[in-house]
């Protein structure tokens, strides 16, 4: 499928560029490590990168979930049979990862992990490691034996995840990321997600909820003061743009709210949906106005399909 970019002078057709270990195995990785929602889309908190791990594998990325879920995030060029495998061993050395493993792995060090795990789980104590841990495949394509082989895993229940991603790059050298999100999961009819479930549930029309869509519903305005109010006094405030985006006192405009959270606070983990209140609206958090919106989006079916 041709993409182009639009111009005023007309369409710039946009090239394809050839996959290769600096463009996969270095430069996605490196955007993947910066920008890990962007990716995965949900708030991960990150571990580390390139770890050696006891069984003596070195995967690229390793996380956690807000449910304590070990993810464990390969980037590859193209996904094949040994890859696979590779990946699989990986998940298997995360079902027995505990806290104390992740700790020695932790990119900030050892006394850092467990006060950033608290403030990501926003808990008391540290939330003890999932034996359910999941696989995140980022390549830029997947082998046909080795589709069919990841799409038994998945419909056998294996937590597997795909994301195909592909860079494009105009005749001025300027480069566009187009990260696949039809190979996620879809909002369907009686689908209806709940607060604490994992955010890749929380998709509109194949893509992920975005401020945006509590704009457009009428259910926050352009313009509205949004704060996060953390341990021991400190607060940070923003504001919503007419574009849904997230704006700081400083100007710095973000996409997401994790974006926002991250920038304010200087910490490369925050859950930011789970963060932002809106003091205009009973101090309520932007992830309780999300769960309204979907459960008003599943009464709405489910009166179309009394009717019918």
């Amino acid at each position: 499928m041709p993409i182009f970019k639009i111009r005023p002078e007309g369409l710039l057709g946009l090239a394809r560029v050839r996959a290769g270990a600096d463009l996969y195995e270095s430069e996605i990785e490196d955007l993947l490590w910066a920008n890990v929602e962007a990716f995965v889309g949900e708030d991960l908190f990150p571990v580390a990168r390139q770890p050696r791990i006891r069984t003596g594998g070195i995967p690229d990325v390793v996380a956690l979930d807000p449910s304590a879920r070990v993810v464990v995030i390969e980037v590859k060029r193209s996904i094949e049979r040994t890859q696979l495998a590779q990946c699989l061993e990986y998940a298997g050395w995360a079902r027995t990862a505990g806290l104390d493993e992740l700790a020695g792995l932790y990119h900030g060090g050892v006394e850092a992990f467990f006060a950033d795990w608290q403030e990501f789980t926003r808990t008391a104590t540290p939330l003890v490691v999932s034996p359910t841990p999941r696989l995140v495949l980022v390549a830029g394509q997947f082998d046909d034996r080795t589709s069919d082989a990841l799409a038994f895993l998945q419909d056998s229940g294996t937590p597997v995840e795909l994301v195909p991603v592909t860079v494009y790059e105009d005749s001025d050298g300027d480069r566009i990321l187009h990260i696949d999100t039809e190979a996620e999961v879809e909002i369907t009819s009686g689908a209806v997600p709940r607060a604490g479930s994992s955010p890749r549930q929380w998709r509109i029309d194949g893509r992920r909820f975005e401020v945006g869509d509590l704009l457009e519903a009428g259910m926050i305005d352009a313009g509205e003061p949004l704060v996060w109010r953390r341990r021991g006094g400190v607060a940070y405030s923003a504001s919503v743009t007419p574009e849904g985006k997230l704006e700081l006192p400083d100007g710095r405009v973000f996409d997401t709210p994790s974006g926002a959270a991250m920038a304010v606070s200087g910490s490369n983990a925050v859950p930011g949906w789970e963060v932002w209140r809106l003091p205009n609206r009973g101090d309520r958090l932007i992830i309780e106005l999300r769960a309204d919106f979907f459960e008003s989006l599943g009464s709405e079916e489910d009166r179309v399909g009394d009717g019918e």
